[in-house]
């Protein structure tokens, strides 16, 4: 695990905090040593912190696909519905979409909706429907994540997910479709949307490029010192963490499937209270309880300050997201944990085929995952 935590910054802002409560709390001080709080003002961006980012990862090889949804991956001159079931994107950024996706050698086609300010409820679910139920359609491409999926899946025909058997990519607001598509028993594509196109590294692009059209990789990634070794076999299922809870117990939560499956979790701008509540309620759900592995993806921009969770009172500070986790959470798991894989809201998001039985091997010093359906 690669930590971008700047220590000196952290212990300039403890310093700070103190003088500033001294103040407060009527410390009696010269007026001429007195300064004012704008000298004190602390910048976030100093001290957040991001995990899994840069862990080193070789994709091995490429295997074709070759399970029961072959036929559902992409080929050349397949039309692609571009919609938005979650927060308003900019022109820019579907029009990064669509281009790429021209480039990739599909057709994208637009929906109603896309970048319309005054949009409603009704108006996205009317897009997603309209790419489910569309025979020209071959895949649904989301432009952004953002916010707000969930009340599109939960007034949506979810019938059509099951019926039409169609891909859908995209990541972060997008877990509550892979969860409504996996717990219809429909692979997904956990990728990067608009940005595959504009900020994405190459070598992840490509990945995803290949990924569409059911090359599927088989990932080697370094390992950390909070990894559990073993190995195991489930459908890979998850996404990010905080829109997790928001699928927990409905008719469309993917962790309430009747075989194992493998619990894959990520999340950005959070502090250790966000995550230790989100946390709890996949515990109390049962979600980690009967997970057959986890592997957890990137933690970018963590606040290690905000909140009164920080770790003190829990056997000291937390070092980090996946120090918390494995005190907190899943120390009595007896299960494989792999710490670190590339995919989330840093720079680099390598994609990840879910809904589909993967392979969890951690070892001492490295983990690799793989998708046993898919062959040479």
């Amino acid at each position: 695990m690669r930590m971008k935590m700047k220590f000196r910054r952290i212990l300039a802002v403890t310093v700070s905090a103190i003088l500033i409560c001294s103040m407060l709390s009527g410390c009696s001080k010269k007026e001429d040593d007195t300064q004012s709080s704008t000298d004190t003002e602390i910048n976030i961006e100093d001290y957040l912190f991001t995990e899994g980012a840069d862990t080193p990862i070789e994709v091995t090889g490429y295997k074709k696909y070759s399970g029961a949804d072959a036929e559902r991956f992409l080929q050349a001159g397949d039309k692609v519905a571009v919609i938005s079931p979650s927060s308003l994107p900019s022109r820019a950024q579907a029009d990064a979409a669509i281009n790429g996706l021209k480039e990739w050698g599909y057709v994208p086609v637009e929906g109603k909706y896309v970048c319309t300010v005054d949009r409603t409820l009704d108006n996205c679910r009317e897009d997603l429907e309209w790419a489910l139920s569309d025979p020209e359609i071959k895949g649904i491409f989301c432009v952004r994540g953002g916010y707000a999926s969930c009340e599109v899946i939960e007034t949506m025909d979810r019938k059509l997910i099951s019926e039409a058997r169609k891909p859908i990519i995209g990541y972060s607001d997008i877990t509550a479709c892979h969860s409504a598509w996996n717990s219809a028993g429909v692979p997904s594509i956990h990728g990067s949307m608009s940005a595959a196109f504009t900020d994405l590294p190459k070598e992840c692009a490509d990945v995803e490029k290949k990924m569409l059209q059911g090359e599927i990789p088989e990932y080697k990634c370094a390992g950390s010192e909070y990894d559990r070794q073993g190995e195991a076999e489930g459908i890979l299922v998850g996404g990010n963490l905080t829109i997790m809870t928001n699928v927990m117990n409905t008719e469309y939560d993917s962790t309430k499937l009747d075989q194992p499956y493998i619990l894959f979790l990520e999340d950005c701008e959070c502090d250790y209270h966000q995550v230790h509540y989100s946390m709890t309620v996949l515990k109390n759900s049962g979600a980690l309880d009967h997970a057959a592995g986890i592997i957890l993806g990137e933690w970018t921009d963590t606040d290690p300050i905000n909140g009164d969770y920080t770790g003190d009172s829990r056997g000291g500070k937390f070092r980090g997201v996946y120090d918390m986790l494995l005190r907190q959470f899943l120390k009595d798991l007896d299960i494989p944990i792999a710490c670190g894989f590339p995919a989330g809201h840093g720079e680099k998001n390598y994609p990840l085929l879910m809904g589909e039985k993967v392979r969890l091997s951690v070892t001492q010093d490295s983990f690799t995952i793989e998708w046993p359906d898919a062959e040479n």
